[in-house]
């Protein structure tokens, strides 16, 4: 990716508000997936955030959600009961990024696992 590229992305990503990220491990299959997707879409209201979806790799070793808001923090706790459902997430990584204005931003990462 060039650097003109690289800028478009964190143009678009700071368009779109705060971020949370969960990077899981090996799942057992897109059943699973689809039944998060499905939840999230339905549960998360626009006042908050929405959505985005999820990759995985083919093999169905790792995957991760994506879902943007103006508060990375209350998307968080909105999604964190939803995503404690479901078993191969309990060792998930959680990445929340927020965005200032000024185009800068400050992240927090931990285990799904650790929040209580």
């Amino acid at each position: 990716m060039n650097s003109e590229e690289l800028f478009m992305l964190d143009k678009k990503i700071s368009e779109n508000g705060d971020e949370v990220i969960v990077s899981f491990g090996s799942f057992d299959g897109l059943d699973e997936i689809h039944r998060i997707d499905a939840m999230m879409f339905k549960n998360i209201p626009e006042d908050i955030g929405r959505y985005d979806g999820h990759e995985v790799n083919m093999d169905d070793t790792d995957g991760r959600l994506f879902a943007y808001g103006r508060n990375a923090e209350e998307l968080f706790k909105l999604m964190k009961p939803m995503l404690q459902q479901f078993d191969f997430l309990n060792k998930a990584m959680v990445y929340l990024r927020f965005n200032k204005e000024d185009g800068t931003y400050s992240e927090l990462e931990f285990n799904l696992s650790q929040v209580e």
